[in-house]
């Protein structure tokens, strides 16, 4: 666990809320001067504090607005059919977003798509199959997102 002050939580603050920020910028924001401000960003990203920076894309702007959980229960629950399972979802696009949880169900995983039709096919042809680990699985269909955010507030840590 990496240890954070003050000025690393208000840099991560700033650029979970604009990753495109330039360092003159971000430095201005927090109050530093620029060098310090990008040692202490490549600090944050050495130490894998920060893993990345990504463009958010609206999936719906993109034709892909039918949104679901899909709960997953497997055959077996074995380390193997775990590995082959992970392994098949990781391949498949529409897989936005795949956890390993406890409870009734070994997964949830959120699945984009364009509409019923083909949610439907992606399930029947894609996730399913004969050699398939899938003991069973629930869909619930997401109407709409109340809160949907990649912020790690840092008043959390």
């Amino acid at each position: 666990m990496t240890v954070l002050d003050e000025i690393d939580r208000k840099i991560l603050d700033v650029l979970q809320a604009d990753g495109h920020i330039t360092n003159l910028e971000l430095a201005e924001r927090i109050g530093l001067s620029s060098a310090p401000c990008m040692r202490r960003v490549r600090t944050l990203e050495e130490t894998g504090v920060i893993k990345s920076y990504v463009a958010l894309v609206d999936a719906a702007r993109v034709g892909l607005g039918f949104d679901v959980i899909v709960e997953v229960r497997l055959k077996q629950q074995t380390r193997e059919s775990f590995a082959r399972f992970e392994k098949k979802v990781t391949g498949l696009p529409e897989v936005v977003e795949c956890c390993m949880i406890a409870g009734d169900w070994d997964y949830s995983l959120r699945v984009v798509s364009s509409d019923l039709a083909r949610y439907q096919s992606f399930i029947l042809d894609r996730l399913m199959h004969p050699d398939s680990d899938i003991a069973s699985y629930r869909t619930t269909i997401i109407l709409r997102k109340i809160k949907s955010t990649t912020k790690i507030d840092s008043s959390l840590f």
